[in-house]
């Protein structure tokens, strides 16, 4: 038997939430600012990770939540995982001073954890709610979000090493 709850909106909301812990808390700048060179690469891979954003913090509101036994909890599962290794990431970032370079770090053995665990989220997200819209925009944000973070991590590890 499938029940259907009317909260789709829920898996966005998740995961956007301790971004904004950023308004309230920014990164403390002791480093020099961070610049990343901007060639065709990286402006189309902002593009993809911007419209994946906007499809994956949009798109599940417009879809109940199915739950049927095995595949379903299976991606719970997954997805909470995810949620919690990025909540995790977040609490690092804020109990160890708010330094930028540790949304980069790797975590557990994952690199990239704070780039990479959205995605494992949304893609879950998108196989619960049988959405390709949702999948599409998770690959989108996938192929921008991991090759952005990964720029920024290479620039904040040479000026380490520059210091």
């Amino acid at each position: 038997m499938m029940e259907t709850i009317p909260l789709g909106g829920i898996i966005a909301i998740a995961i956007i939430l301790p971004n904004l812990l950023v308004v309230f808390y920014p990164p403390n700048l002791k480093q020099a600012n961070v610049s990343v060179r901007v060639d065709r690469l990286s402006q189309a891979m902002n593009i993809f990770e911007r419209v994946g954003q906007i499809g994956s913090f949009t798109i599940p509101f417009f879809y109940q939540l199915k739950y049927s036994i095995i595949l379903d909890t299976t991606m719970l599962i997954i997805m909470s995982g995810a949620l919690v290794l990025y909540y995790v990431g977040w609490t690092r970032y804020l109990v160890k001073g708010r330094n930028e370079g540790l949304f980069y770090k790797s975590m557990f053995g994952l690199p990239l954890p704070m780039a990479i665990m959205p995605v494992v989220y949304f893609i879950s997200a998108s196989v619960l709610l049988s959405s390709g819209w949702l999948l599409t925009s998770a690959i989108l944000i996938g192929a921008g979000h991991i090759t952005v973070s990964w720029q920024h991590s290479r620039c904040i590890d040479h000026q380490t090493v520059m210091k």
